[in-house]
């Protein structure tokens, strides 16, 4: 057991929010995040209303800002939606932007230097052979910020460039081109700091479609709708009751590919607990909906499908990934899903002894530039 396990195990002593959306399924953490300055991931909401998150935490003063309703043009071309009745708070905006309230983390910043370098590190460990790859992802404020909210943001862009810019021998994944190109559909939610799984298809097809295998249209995949979903920016913006009060809609997709799944333990031993899981469908209340996908985080997850093109996928994550899952199982023969944070087991061995093809590594840039890309060191690169 490596030593940053007790991580691990602070986090599974945190206290949760059910309301919040970060309900702790029985084999998950929940999920959570924070604002402007120390960066972690997704997991349990404490009492305090600290967490570790795929978002930042930063206690910033409450400000006023309902004034910023001006409209200016943003990186894409695209107009900012105006915002009304603003409150920046904890680090997340929340505000109204046509009619519905939203909770927006506003971010940081950094360029994700080390991030780079630990990939570029185990592209050499295990050599050419294996196609490695990098999908960065910006959250929503990258392209839902109201205008008059600059002072607080930095540039998603600007980061997963940097990180781009960094990598050797690792192909890289626009992911923010692909989300950026789709900004009119429902691809974040307003109540949560994940994306919708919506989005997430739009990034899967992107890797897929660079990653040269096929896949299939969105009309392919069953819809499940989710009502009620208030998520964890309920909690995050120290409980605004907008939020609260206007619960969204949370929809993800089943693939009509069929598939088996074992659930392991980060040792990638069988976790006796959901051995009989069948299914990378994991059923929540409607408060924990983006828990669907596996259950959470703290496992390693095997799926083989029907799919006998011999590629086998590891995809090394944060909680952003979960979301990406169900669209690999039309392009993959095996899928190996994998925590940066949960994972004991020396991955360049991981990879070779299980025949593994292609490794992806996605996550939203809060991870990427913070404490969560030291888990690739720490986790998967000692041994």
């Amino acid at each position: 057991m490596k030593k940053n396990r007790l991580l691990s195990a602070a986090l599974a002593l945190a206290v949760t929010f059910s309301i919040a959306g970060c309900q702790e399924a029985t084999t998950s953490s929940g999920t959570s995040q924070g604002g402007t300055s120390s960066v972690t991931e997704n997991s349990s909401v404490t009492e305090s209303g600290k967490e570790n998150s795929d978002t930042a935490s930063s206690n910033t003063e409450s400000t006023d800002t309902s004034s910023a309703e001006t409209t200016t043009e943003n990186k894409g071309g695209n107009d900012k939606p105006v915002g009304v009745d603003g409150v920046v708070t904890n680090g997340q905006v929340a505000v109204t932007i046509d009619g519905h309230r939203w909770g927006i983390s506003l971010y940081g910043g950094g360029t994700g230097e080390n991030y780079a370098k630990y990939l570029n590190e185990f592209k050499e460990k295990v050599g050419s052979n294996v196609n490695v790859f990098n999908m960065v992802v910006p959250t929503a404020s990258a392209f839902y910020l109201p205008a008059g909210y600059e002072e607080y943001n930095a540039s998603h862009r600007d980061s997963i460039n940097s990180i781009a810019n960094n990598l050797v021998n690792v192909i890289n994944i626009d992911g923010y081109a692909a989300l950026e190109a789709k900004t009119d559909e429902y691809i974040y939610t307003r109540t949560d700091h994940h994306w919708m799984p919506l989005g997430a298809y739009y990034a899967a097809k992107a890797f897929c479609d660079v990653a040269m295998v096929p896949v299939k249209e969105l009309s392919t995949y069953e819809p499940v709708d989710v009502e009620g979903f208030v998520g964890t920016m309920y909690a995050f913006t120290e409980y605004d009751e907008q939020i609260k009060n206007d619960p969204e809609t949370f929809r993800y997709y089943i693939p009509s590919t069929d598939y088996t799944v074992t659930y392991y333990k980060t040792d990638f031993t069988i976790d006796e607990d959901v051995k009989f899981y069948t299914s990378i469908f994991v059923e929540q209340p409607a408060s924990g909906a983006y828990s669907t996908f596996m259950g959470g985080d703290q496992k390693i997850v095997k799926i083989e499908t029907e799919n006998k093109n011999g590629r086998k996928l590891c995809v090394f994550k944060d909680s952003y990934g979960n979301a990406e899952i169900p669209f690999y199982i039309d392009s993959f023969q095996e899928i190996y899903v994998c925590d940066v944070r949960y994972f004991d087991v020396y991955a360049p061995d991981f990879v070779k002894d299980n025949g593994i093809t292609d490794v992806l590594f996605t996550m939203c840039t809060f991870s990427a530039v913070g404490e969560n890309a030291e888990g690739i060191k720490n986790n998967l690169l000692t041994q």
